[in-house]
């Protein structure tokens, strides 16, 4: 990997810990809309008019679309903040699938690299109680129990 890609890499990831605690310092102070159009505007930037076409397909095929473990990490992370935002805003509904998909996204993560980096064990260890497991395909739940173990 060129050195230019690996900076681009790691500016991606220093960008996504910002807007993340960002995020995080909204929800906490109750301004859950603003905090919804900062996890869409991040979308947007980083996916531009991908960010629509990814949501219409499986987590495989957005994982195959998007190429690389850091942008499927990367739409994991993003799906996974709007789903605690449905969460908090009261769309339970919306949030069970945004928690799903982002499990199963955070699962495509985890198939593309060597190993399973720490943000992706704790973003599974937290979804998992959210998510209905036996809706899951029988190929994740047993991805899922390789990484994450028995309850």
């Amino acid at each position: 990997m060129s050195s230019t890609h690996k900076d681009l890499k790691v500016r991606m990831v220093q960008q996504l810990a910002d807007v993340f605690g960002r995020v995080v310092g909204l929800k906490r102070t109750g301004r859950l809309d603003e905090a919804v159009e900062l996890v869409h505007t991040t979308a947007l930037h980083l996916f531009g008019p991908m960010w629509d076409t990814l949501s219409r397909h499986d987590a495989s095929s957005a994982a195959m679309m998007l190429g690389s473990r850091e942008k499927v990490s990367a739409c994991a992370m993003l799906t996974q903040h709007r789903a605690e935002l449905d969460d908090l805003r009261g769309d339970v509904w919306k949030a069970q699938t945004g928690y799903k998909r982002a499990l199963e996204l955070h699962l495509e993560a985890a198939r593309l690299g060597a190993d399973v980096d720490v943000p992706t064990r704790s973003a599974l260890k937290a979804l998992r109680p959210r998510v209905d497991e036996s809706k899951l395909s029988k190929s994740y739940q047993m991805q899922l129990e390789r990484i994450a173990g028995l309850r």
